[in-house]
This record gives C-alpha cells, sequence and structure tokens, in this order.
C-alpha cells in the first residue's frame, strides 16, 4: 500500500503528488514524503531542510471484470441468453479479483536528514472462481461438475510509526553530483486481519440426484505488532538526473496475537440426503450437511511482501520532469505480486504555484491503471489532488476508480 508496511508494492501511497504520477516517484520524492518512498532522498536538498506533511487521504476500488458501463447496463434488468454470455465473456479464466483500499496520511516531519512519519491503512482482496457467476446466471447444467477454485480472500488494516535516516556524500569532481543512501524502520500496529488459507468447491446436479462438498479454512486476528525495514540508495548527477534503488520491506516481520483464531467451515451434499427434496414431506434444509467452528490460537505470524524498485528522474527544460520507475516483487498472494510493474508520470510546471500531472502503470498486483492530477504550491504550502482510473480513462469504461488529496508545507 503506501507505506512501509504495504501488503502490495504497486501501490505506495506517500502524497497524491505520487498518485498523479502513476507510481513513479521513488527519485524524485524529497523531504518528509521520502520517508517511506525513498528514504535516501531525505537531504538530497541541503536548502529544503525542514518539510511537513499534515495529511493525506486516498480510497480506491477495483476489479479486473465488470466496467462501469456494464454494471450500468446489466445489473438490475432481465437478462435474456446473449446478454448472460457477455458478461460471463468480461470475466477472466482466473475469475474474478475484487481490490479496495483506504489509507491515511499522517503527520510526518523531516528536519536534514532525519525524518518521522505516521501512516495507516486498510486493504482487502478477493478472488471468486468463474464457475460460481456461471452458476449464478445460467443455472446448473446436468452432469457437470462445477469446482469453485480458486476462492481467495486476505485483507488487513495497519498503523505505522517510521523514523528515516539518511547520509549524502557529494563529489565535485564527476559526473556524479552525490550518492546517498537511507534507511526507514517502522513499528506495525495490526489493528485486524482475516486471510482464507485453504479452500474448496464442487458441485454436480444430475436428473435425479445432488452431490457437492466443500471447506474453507481462515485465520483471523483483531490485532498484533511488528516491524518492517525499507533501504534507498540514490545518484544524482550534475544535469539534475536521478537513479535510484529502493528495497522496500527488506526485512518485516507481524505477529497477530489479539483474539487470534483459526475458523472451519465445511458442508456437505450427496445423492443420498437429496431424496428428502423430492419427497413432498422434504425440506431443503435437510439436503446440506454443514459445520462451522473457531479455534482459539495464541498466535500466528506474518510477513510483508519484499519488492525491489527501479526509477529514474530526467528533466526536460525546467518545466517538465519524467519519472520512470520499474517493480519488482518476490512474493505471490491475494494481495502481492511477482508479476513486474512498470510506471510512467510527466510533471508540468507552467508557473510557480500550479503543476499538472499525469500517469500511467502497466503489470503488478493491480489492474493496468491511469492517473491524473494537480497541485498548487502557494509561498510553502501545498495541496495536491489526483484519479486514478483502472483499465480505462473513462469513468465509464474503467473496472476501477481512486481518489487522493493531501497537504504539506516545505522550508
Amino acid at each position: 500500500m503506501f507505506l512501509a508496511a504495504a501488503t502490495h508494492a504497486s501501490d505506495i501511497f506517500s502524497d497524491a503528488r505520487q498518485y498523479g504520477l502513476g507510481g513513479a516517484y521513488s527519485a524524485l520524492v524529497e523531504g518528509a514524503e521520502a520517508t517511506f518512498v525513498n528514504p535516501a532522498n531525505l537531504y538530497l536538498d541541503p536548502t529544503q531542510k525542514f518539510s511537513m506533511n499534515l495529511l493525506g487521504l486516498s480510497a480506491q476500488v477495483s476489479n479486473n471484470a465488470i466496467s462501469h458501463n456494464s454494471y450500468q447496463r446489466y445489473v438490475g434488468d432481465f437478462l435474456d441468453e446473449q446478454e448472460k454470455l457477455d458478461i460471463l465473456g468480461f470475466i477472466p479464466a482466473e475469475g474474478v479479483n475484487l481490490k479496495s483500499d483506504a489509507k491515511l496520511q499522517g503527520l510526518g516531519l523531516a528536519y536534514g536528514p532525519v525524518a518521522f512519519g505516521v501512516r495507516g491503512f486498510s486493504s482487502y482482496s478477493s478472488i471468486f472462481a468463474r464457475e460460481l457467476f456461471e452458476l449464478a446466471l445460467r443455472g446448473n447444467e446436468l452432469d457437470r461438475v462445477y469446482s469453485f477454485n480458486p476462492v481467495k480472500g486476505e485483507g488487513m488494516s495497519v498503523a505505522s510509526a517510521g523514523v528515516g535516516l539518511s547520509h549524502n556524500f557529494r563529489i565535485t569532481q564527476s559526473v556524479i553530483k552525490n550518492i546517498s543512501f537511507g534507511t526507514t524502520l517502522s513499528y506495525l500496529y495490526g489493528l485486524s486481519f482475516t486471510r482464507v488459507a485453504e479452500s474448496g468447491f464442487y458441485s454436480k446436479t444430475t436428473r435425479s440426484s445432488l452431490a457437492g462438498d466443500g471447506r474453507l479454512v481462515a485465520e483471523y486476528a483483531e490485532g498484533g505488532n511488528g516491524y518492517a525495514v525499507n533501504l534507498g540508495t540514490t545518484i544524482a548527477l550534475f544535469n539534475d538526473v536521478r537513479v535510484s534503488v529502493v528495497l522496500q520491506n527488506v526485512t518485516s516481520f507481524m505477529t497477530w496475537d489479539k483474539n487470534a483464531k483459526n475458523i472451519y467451515f465445511q458442508f456437505n451434499m450427496n445423492e443420498n440426503s437429496a431424496e428428502p427434496i423430492l419427497d413432498s414431506s422434504g425440506s431443503i434444509d435437510s439436503v446440506f450437511v454443514t459445520q462451522d467452528s473457531s479455534v482459539a490460537v495464541a498466535k500466528f505470524t506474518t510477513q510483508l511482501p519484499s519488492v525491489m524498485r527501479f526509477a529514474v528522474t530526467i528533466p526536460i527544460r525546467e518545466q517538465v520532469t519524467v519519472n520512470t520507475e520499474y517493480e519488482q516483487g518476490f512474493d505471490d498472494s491475494a494481495i502481492s505480486s511477482t508479476r513486474p510493474r512498470l510506471a510512467l508520470g510527466a510533471e508540468y510546471r507552467p508557473s510557480r504555484i500550479f503543476r499538472l500531472r499525469l500517469g500511467a502503470s502497466i503489470g503488478g498486483n493491480y489492474e493496468n491503471h491511469y492517473s491524473t492530477g494537480f497541485g498548487l504550491a502557494i509561498d510553502r504550502f501545498c495541496w495536491d489532488v489526483a484519479v486514478r482510473t483502472y483499465n480505462g480513462l473513462s469513468s465509464r469504461t474503467s473496472k476501477g476508480f481512486g481518489l487522493a488529496t493531501s497537504l504539506s508545507i516545505r522550508y
């Protein structure tokens, strides 16, 4: 998400400036905003000794199947066979992936090479098998075995307090202006955690019988704590080009120990149990045999996904800056991916007050997304706003939408 405790690094959130640049920010960021993104950039500009993040907010929802336009067209109407086939055609073979995030950037302070910041986020992701939608839209096909896999889900809410440190080595007789190194150590306070650890469902209908079986095992906790460490380095050239490498969550650990439990659910439906429904005295309740239980555990542990980011910032004249970023994750889960992400963002400064931003990102854990935003810099006060769409450029054709805003002060 948007901090060192991020559950998936493809959506790191420092401020709305980063949001508007499509996430291509690791080499450009400076001051307090660098604490959780790239601590090597805390003190790149010695003339900017103090900076403060006042508040930042963002929220987004997305999926990989249904656009806003399709939702408005089909939901609530009577569907004929062709329309049902059209809807199923939107759904990929791996199923429907629903994601939602809400993020809060609290107070952040940076003075020279030292910074402190507070963040929090809530992120949830669920994957539903395509067969579930086939069954809902078209009903049972006789003699067909429906395998409702995958059915996955994972989510957490975490607050974080981080301390960042950096050191700058200035080089005067080279094309390199300086080389800086930095690290951020974050304390993580877990508020909630849920993960489907195991699941499997199937069903089959014949002319005279019903059969099915399902199981689900989930981990759940209402609190915990842990830590995460970020490392970064940036090379600044005399032509103001910057090259950065960041290792996010190079080491991390979360212990969930408040009301921790394993939840078990199982159901069974077989040919023998289907006989009562054919009897006029039978009921649908007698067809299913269900069991559910929960077992308290002392604790369980998780780790945050480790990610490497390589970024380049190139100034074009005095008014335009182009930013690129390549990201490679090392963990696959419902909320992280080893699929590489490539982001590109540009910022145009037509005046000392106004900034216009455009960005795009492909790959990674999220669907491809496109961003735009603006910033106002009045004296030392900065206000930024950005919007984002997923797999489409308009709100009607996209499969998700996000909004971010942030306030900061720089001296």
